[in-house]
């Protein structure tokens, strides 16, 4: 018995003391192998460098991306404006080398952009006569029933199929109080048709339009178009062409130093002591109106009866940036929208003073 108890109390000894080592074993490794705080705190550091280093370069991608994005899709748009300035141009017979010329008769009418002259907001660029086709189903019947002047108009309305429209394109500053419109300004075009959308059985005309081919008629040339009866506001229609256009002037000015801006059309060709183009608003400068202007080949030749054929220099240029100041940038003035410029030549018209 004795030596049983002597054996059992060995092996509780050699138990307890292997125990006790294998309990203070962990002890032993977190001491040799863990980290202090301050290893932790700078492996925290650099790792927040890191991370805040690739956020950045993503946040720059990312405003890289859209800005080129925002300038890619409004020079489209300018672009696409343009492409339809020509065309509206190709088109024309005669081209106004002073807007004013006819616009401040139409300053009475609800729809046309300008309210008041001068207007501080919008100043007219180009205005011009074209011809307007008329579908055959459009056409109005001839019948004995109208009277001689209707029936006579009414035939020769057959034979043209066409008749003249008033175009105005007019630039105007928005407003940031008006969020329709998100640039710095807008492009406007305004028509004076000759009928409504559905010719009448009568041939009554639209209010106030005068048919600048009547020869009869003192008012009715194209030099010396007024409304009809005079002082009647004429009623057209509107639309806005295209958004985002470089501001007319701004604060500080975007300086344009470049001809025909800096020589007013006088680069383009002189006949004597006359210039041959004329530039169009009269108030365009390297500062001032340089988004949206043009050079309009005067269509007088001396005192001759005689018009010349006219061709037109137009010149626009879109920006990116809002009315409010806001908007993407580009990177520098380089990197900006670059401005467009064409030449058109508008349709030729024997004659077209038809009372001198």
């Amino acid at each position: 018995m004795r030596p049983f108890v002597l054996f059992f109390y060995r092996w509780l000894s050699v138990a307890k003391s292997s125990r006790a080592n294998s309990l203070r074993q962990p002890s032993k490794s977190w001491n040799s192998k863990g980290f202090t705080l301050l290893e932790l705190l700078i492996s925290l550091f650099i790792a927040s460098l890191i991370i805040s280093g690739l956020l950045y370069l993503v946040v720059e991608l990312t405003k890289a991306d859209k800005r080129e994005s925002n300038l890619d899709q409004v020079q489209r748009d300018i672009s696409r404006a343009m492409e339809y300035i020509v065309n509206d141009l190709q088109e024309a017979v005669y081209v106004y080398p002073n807007p004013e010329t006819v616009t401040d008769y139409l300053i009475g009418d609800p729809s046309f952009p300008i309210d008041s002259d001068p207007d501080p907001d919008t100043v007219p660029v180009l205005a011009f006569w074209r011809i307007d086709p008329i579908e055959d189903g459009d056409l109005p019947s001839c019948d004995s029933s109208m009277t001689t002047d209707v029936l006579q108009e009414c035939e020769l309305l057959r034979i043209r199929q066409a008749a003249y429209t008033l175009v105005v394109y007019a630039q105007r500053i928005n407003d940031e109080t008006d969020s329709t419109w998100s640039g710095q300004s807008r492009i406007i075009r305004y028509e004076l048709t000759k009928y409504n959308s559905t010719i009448p059985a009568d041939l009554t005309t639209r209010d106030g339009y005068r048919d600048p081919t009547n020869p009869t008629d003192p008012l009715a040339s194209f030099e010396t178009w007024q409304p009809d009866p005079v002082g009647t506001a004429p009623r057209g229609s509107s639309a806005v062409l295209t958004d985002y256009v470089q501001a007319p002037s701004f604060l500080p000015p975007v300086a344009l130093n470049r001809q025909p801006l800096s020589d007013g059309c006088l680069g383009y060709g002189t006949d004597g002591t006359n210039p041959l183009y004329l530039i169009t608003p009269s108030t365009a400068t390297t500062t001032e109106n340089n988004s949206f202007f043009a050079c309009v080949r005067n269509p007088e030749i001396g005192a001759a009866v005689t018009r010349a054929n006219q061709d037109v220099y137009v010149f626009l240029r879109g920006n990116v940036q809002s009315v409010s100041g806001g908007g993407v940038r580009g990177f520098s003035d380089r990197t900006s929208l670059p401005i467009l410029e064409t030449q058109v030549a508008v349709k030729g018209v024997i004659n077209k003073g038809f009372n001198e």
